[in-house]
């Protein structure tokens, strides 16, 4: 009887012994887990707003560049102006030899002088003819003839003064003038060249007051630089030398090209510079900078967040059961340390900051500062 007695106790001793273990290893391997889920530093995504100076790499473009060509053939007789001279439009700045010139012009004068002697004698035979005719003195058919005569001494005397103006058009092109108001270049030919007629290059004259600054923008910002173009706000722009010197004037928004590249997929925006001090050149290679404020409603997130690959960038979203999930985001420019979002994200979502190479989508994650779960609570122990 007191063997079956302790028997009992012995067996139910061991039963809540083997309980208690199997409890334990239980919440051994429940802590194990929690403690091989990765911890990552999470940011609430928030809304403000930031300033933000966005650079575009451009070329400065003279708004007038315009070759200087003779209308005329010969020989270079006279440079009238020294090169990189200011010049005005209409101003003589070459000389080609006009000797052949002006004795065109003198024969043609005198032709156009014998077309009118012979109109005049052409027009009082046809009107002597008439008076003839009227008194029956005369064929009508002479009279016919007188009035062709007389035509034809018009057409004469029109080709004549035609030979005129154009003999008087090569005079006045063997002076070079300046099409327009400029900076003049470096005369390419000397006084005794030969200057071919429309294809000998003599110089160039450029205006670069004021000054057009192109850039290249992605197709997908047309609409917000043509709604700048309209509206330009508080939005400034400004010139930076490769030196890193900020140009002392700032810009303004005067076109967005009609065509696409489709080479690159981008548009080219050009801006326009005052440039009294002639710092600015032709040709020079300089950095926009685009500053402006943003709503107060605009998204950012740190830009150490972002996840880059190829073409495609995304972020590591972190949902209410701390699984992480990957989320493609559409990303504008960046302001100090903040990367403004287009779309993608909304404000209170969370994201991975710090951490991003333990996660990959699809793990449930610990939260840096997070309180943990309340610990598991042991058996009782049997009496």
């Amino acid at each position: 009887m007191y063997l079956n007695k302790y028997s009992n106790i012995l067996l139910f001793s061991s039963a809540v012994i083997l309980s208690a273990c199997g409890g334990g290893k239980k919440n051994q391997q429940a802590a194990m887990m929690g403690q091989m889920k990765a911890t990552v530093v999470p940011y609430v995504v928030q809304a403000g707003s930031y300033t933000v100076s966005e650079k575009f790499p451009a070329t400065l473009t003279a708004n007038n560049i315009v070759e200087i060509r003779a209308d005329v053939t010969g020989f270079l007789d006279a440079i009238k102006v020294p090169d990189g001279a200011d010049v005005q439009k209409g101003e003589v700045l070459y000389e080609i030899e006009r000797s052949r010139y002006t004795a065109a012009l003198d024969q043609s004068a005198a032709t156009r002088q014998q077309a009118e002697a012979d109109l005049a004698q052409k027009e009082r035979d046809y009107e002597r003819y008439k008076n003839l005719l009227e008194h029956d003195a005369i064929s009508k058919q002479t009279v016919d003839q007188a009035y062709t005569a007389m035509l034809t001494a018009k057409a004469n005397l029109a080709a004549a003064q035609a030979a005129v103006a154009r003999a008087g058009t090569d005079v006045n092109h063997s002076l070079i003038k300046a099409p327009v108001s400029g900076k003049i270049g470096i005369v390419l030919i000397k006084v005794g060249d030969i200057v071919n007629a429309g294809q000998t290059l003599i110089n160039t004259v450029v205006n670069e007051q004021p000054m057009f600054v192109d850039f290249d923008v992605s197709q997908s910002r047309v609409q917000e630089f043509t709604k700048l173009k309209v509206n330009p706000g508080d939005i400034k722009f400004h010139l930076q030398f490769t030196n890193g010197e900020r140009y002392n004037e700032t810009g303004e928004l005067i076109t967005i090209n009609n065509t696409v590249d489709q080479a690159t997929g981008t548009v080219k925006v050009r801006l326009q510079f005052a440039n009294k001090d002639r710092l600015l050149t032709s040709g020079m290679s300089l950095v926009v900078i685009m500053e402006y404020n943003t709503a107060p409603t605009q998204v950012a997130i740190p830009a150490k967040a972002i996840i880059q690959n190829l073409s495609e960038t995304s972020v590591m979203l972190i949902n209410k059961d701390n699984v992480i999930q990957q989320k493609g985001i559409d990303p504008g420019p960046q302001a100090d340390t903040m990367l403004l979002i287009r779309s993608g994200l909304n404000v209170g979502d969370r994201i991975v900051v710090d951490g991003l190479q333990k996660v990959r989508p699809g793990d449930t994650v610990n939260i840096a500062g997070a309180t943990p779960p309340p610990a598991a609570t042991k058996a009782p122990a049997g009496k």
